[in-house]
């Protein structure tokens, strides 16, 4: 229960008929986006599934472009509540055993909801599938890949000391959010890593797919690019998450594997909390805007694994030395 389990997918062309699949789009002001958005839903090869997207008060023309779907889709609309308040709306009145996700800046890849589908089918066990995906620009061209390898026994401790999942890629049992309770509010920004860590903490099995399924546009304005005003939430998620791994027994007597793992989680939560005391800093004007970005790099996810390598690097070094 609760690891990662490799899989892999091919294109034997369209699924049989399986259970219904949401699809949740939190949407603010990406008018430019949100039609590229939806049309990759809606051309996939799986049936059925319902399109909820949740507009969070655009002012951009994105709700007209919406509306033009009309049937096809299912519009809700709230304001300020952002993404976390926005999944939950939609939860409201998703319909399907399983639940998807995508940004309304992303883009689905062909055959992406049929895999996920496939992969709960031959797992039954399976909690949560999530897979890989691409990095495009604003205009759609494609950059780079983003392709996960296992570095742990045990996937839940891997997830919790950086998380790896992109959140649209991901396909989830609606059981598993119930059973969290959804989404946490508090933490709108990072409430996706939050999740995943509560579905872990209850024994719940990840299988990844070794399969590009989505591309992911940077565009200067994403959420995760500005890594310091989610340093709050993600300290929360942290150790919410942590709490959680050690009330449903995933850490038991301190041995030496526990003591590195809580010592990773320490020190991501560390990185957290320099960053956002550095964003203060840097709001106060005691530092230039260069060496502020610089600071929180080294705190984001990419610094852990930069520094992670790093004494890796050393360790091999020393080993070496002492041969």
């Amino acid at each position: 229960m609760g690891e990662t389990m490799q899989a892999t997918s091919t294109d034997a062309g369209p699924a049989r008929a399986g259970p219904l699949v949401s699809v949740i789009v939190p949407s603010f002001n990406h008018a430019r986006y949100i039609g590229e958005c939806i049309d990759s839903v809606l051309a996939q090869d799986y049936a059925p599934i319902e399109i909820i997207v949740v507009d969070d008060g655009s002012s951009d023309g994105s709700v007209d472009i919406l509306k033009a779907y009309g049937e096809r889709i299912t519009l809700l609309q709230q304001r300020g509540g952002r993404q976390a308040r926005a999944r939950n709306l939609a939860l409201g009145v998703a319909r399907g055993e399983l639940v998807a996700f995508l940004d309304s800046d992303d883009r689905y890849l062909p055959g992406r909801i049929r895999c996920a589908v496939e992969a709960f089918r031959d797992d039954p066990a399976a909690g949560l599938v999530w897979a890989d995906y691409r990095l495009v620009g604003a205009d759609g061209a494609l950059t780079s890949e983003a392709r996960w390898t296992p570095r742990a026994r045990d996937f839940r401790r891997e997830l919790i000391a950086g998380n790896p999942i992109c959140n649209a890629t991901v396909t989830v049992r609606r059981t598993a959010l119930d059973e969290i309770g959804g989404f946490d509010e508090r933490m709108p920004r990072a409430c996706d890593a939050a999740a995943w860590y509560q579905i872990a903490a209850r024994g719940h099995r990840f299988v990844h797919l070794d399969r590009l399924v989505l591309d992911y546009r940077i565009h200067g304005t994403n959420d995760s690019t500005r890594f310091a005003p989610m340093t709050h939430e993600r300290d929360l998620a942290l150790m919410a998450g942590a709490q959680a791994y050690v009330r449903f027994g995933l850490i038991g007597p301190a041995g030496d594997t526990d003591r590195t793992w809580l010592r990773n989680v320490l020190l991501r939560q560390f990185s957290f909390r320099a960053a956002a005391w550095v964003q203060r800093q840097r709001e106060r004007s005691f530092w230039n805007e260069s060496v502020a970005r610089l600071c929180e790099t080294l705190g984001s996810d990419t610094g852990l694994k930069m520094f992670a390598r790093m004494r890796s690097f050393k360790h091999l070094l020393s080993r070496r030395g002492a041969t």
